[in-house]
C-alpha cells in the first residue's frame, strides 16, 4: 500500500480547508456522510466496469481518502480533537485489525478465507456482546 509525502501533504490540505474555508466551517461530521457515501458509489462504478481503470480508480479511493480525513477532522473539532484524531482512529483500527485478523502481527495465518471470515466474525460478535455489557473489547 505504501504512504508516503502525499499522504502528509493530503492530511495537511484538509487542516488548511479545517482553518479557513467557510463551507468546511459550516459542516458538521453527519453532513459529510452524504459526500462519501456518494465517493463509495463512484468507486464501486469504477470497480464493476468491465475493464477497470486504474487511474479512474486512484481518483476516486482518493476522493474517499479526502473524505475520511475531512471527516476526522470536523468530527475532532465538534467532540473532542484529544479523543478524536487520525493518529487515534488509526489506533483504533490497528487494534480491531489485531484482535479480528491476529495474524497481521504473527499469529498462525488461516487456512481458508472462510477460516478467516469466521475467526473475523467470531470475534466481532464477541465485541460486541463485551460492548453492550459496557465493557472495552
Amino acid at each position: 500500500v505504501g504512504a508516503s509525502d502525499s499522504l502528509a501533504q493530503l492530511a495537511g490540505y484538509v487542516d488548511r480547508l479545517g482553518e479557513v474555508c467557510p463551507w468546511t466551517a459550516r459542516q458538521r461530521a453527519a453532513d459529510l456522510l452524504f459526500h462519501t457515501r456518494k465517493e463509495l458509489l463512484e468507486v464501486e462504478e469504477v470497480l464493476r466496469a468491465k475493464e477497470i481503470d486504474e487511474s479512474a480508480l486512484c481518483s476516486e479511493l482518493g476522493d474517499v481518502l479526502f473524505d475520511v480525513l475531512l471527516l476526522v477532522r470536523v468530527a475532532a473539532r465538534d467532540l473532542s480533537p484529544a479523543a478524536v484524531s487520525l493518529e487515534a482512529c488509526a489506533a483504533a483500527a490497528c487494534a480491531k485489525l489485531r484482535r479480528r485478523a491476529p495474524y497481521v502481527s504473527g499469529a498462525a495465518v488461516p487456512a481458508s478465507p472462510e477460516e478467516a471470515e469466521a475467526w473475523w466474525q467470531r470475534t466481532k460478535e464477541a465485541e460486541k456482546a463485551e460492548a453492550a455489557k459496557g465493557e472495552e473489547p
